[in-house]
Order: C-alpha cells, then structure tokens, then sequence
C-alpha cells in the first residue's frame, strides 16, 4: 500500500472513530468534537480555539501556528492539532490539494503553486460581554500598499507527511504551519499568492488596532466557499454566507 493510501486509510478510521461522539448543539445541530475542534456538519463549518500570541509583528507569515514553533511570526496560535483540523475539513465533504512544491529541472526550479478547495476564515472573540466577529485578513496588511490582506480565503492545500524513523508524521502538526501568509511547504491552509518564507520580505504585517490583546481567547470559524453557479443554473440567492 502507497504512502497517500495508508494515508487516507487513517483519515478514514479516524473519522469512523470520531462519529461516535456527535453530540447535538440544538434540534437542528450536529457536531463532532475533537480536542480543540468542533465541526458543525449541519450548518457546515469548523470551529478552532486559538488565543491571540502578537499584536505588533512587523513581519508576518502566518496567521496561525502551534505553541513551540513559529510565534514570533504569527497573531495566533492553537492547542488543537493541525491533523485535527485537517480531519474536520475532509468531513465537511471538502478533498486536500497539496501545498506548493519545488524541484530542480535541469537549471531552472519548476515551481507546483498550492491548491485545493477554498475555506473562508472569520475571528471571533469577546468584547465587553459582545461578540465581535472580523474577517480574518482585516488583522494583516501589507506594508508596502497599507491595505488590508485582499480577502479571508485560504487553500485547504493539507499539509503533508513525512516517514521519518519508521513513522509517518503530519508536517504540520511538526512545524506548525496551520494557517500561512506565505508558503512553507507545508501549509496546512495556505494563500494564493507565490510569495515563499524567502521571499516575502517582510510584506505583511499586523494591523495593531484592530488586533485584542495578547491572550485574548478566540474562535476561528473556517467556511467553505461554495463554488459559483454554473451558467446554466439560475438562483437569485447566495450559496451561503460567509
């Protein structure tokens, strides 16, 4: 059996594991829970717990990281784990792309620009007993425009694994590339974009004001963006709302 076979194999068990603590939120509601994570299949999102780590960075690459690997380059970080969260999103029906990728063709590097489907990203967070809720790109902005990061999508691009010691291991539960500004490699959910961790130099930033304060506990909503109708289907209603 291949590496992507034993793979799925493991996403399967685990969701066939997971099915068993669906807990109802309401009469309408049903959810899985996982350390961290709550995926609400019904209205079909996944919620993360993260805490808010840097409100003044001057040079960001990523929204979202684990304790212990990249804090000094990102806004938040979570406990729960980045093959948890991948989990979530493959059961809300969504499939993995890949993370960008490079390799040497002769002199020249041939470049694979990350894809898989698209996953809206909104913060939530507690303000004087109110619930604030900002698209997540509203907290970066790019220092060069001073504009706001263009939108809250991401790539669920998944990551990827490595076999080292005789284990299989999630490069994102080891690195901790959850939620990326700039490609790593490894990037569980990644950006459109062909800035790299080499290159970015410096392009993104925090937008202070707008960021609570260092500790401040948050929920990351994570959305998939329904694909746009096709020309022949006739709706006059949204999809959904993100």
């Amino acid at each position: 059996m291949n590496t992507k076979k034993q793979i799925n194999l493991s996403l399967y068990i685990l969701i066939y594991l997971s099915i068993h603590t669906l807990t109802p939120v309401c009469a309408e509601d049903r959810v899985t829970k996982l350390p961290g994570v709550v995926v609400n299949h019904d209205q079909q999102f996944v919620d993360v717990t993260a805490k808010v780590v840097l409100r003044d960075g001057d040079w960001l690459e990523l929204l979202l990281c684990t304790p212990g690997t990249r804090e000094h380059e990102s806004i938040l970080t979570t406990t729960a784990k980045p093959s948890h969260i991948h989990l979530a999103l493959v059961m809300l029906g969504l499939e993995p792309g890949q993370p960008m990728t490079g390799k040497k063709v002769g002199d020249k590097l041939e470049v694979t620009p990350a894809s898989g489907p698209l996953v809206a990203v909104s913060v939530y967070y507690k303000l004087e007993d109110k619930t604030i809720m900002v698209p997540a790109n509203q907290w970066v902005y790019d220092k060069n425009t001073r504009q706001d990061l263009p939108d809250n999508q991401w790539l669920f691009a998944g990551s990827s694994f490595i076999k080292t010691n005789e284990q299989t291991l999630y490069r994102a539960n080891v690195n901790g590339s959850v939620i990326t500004l700039v490609h790593f490699g490894d990037d569980l959910l990644a950006r459109k974009t062909n800035l790299t961790s080499r290159n970015d130099n410096a392009r993104w930033q925090a937008r202070t004001e707008k960021i609570p304060p260092v500790g401040t506990p948050v929920t990351l909503r994570l959305k998939p963006v329904a694909p746009p109708p096709s020309p022949d289907q006739k709706t006059d209603k949204p999809l959904h709302k993100q």
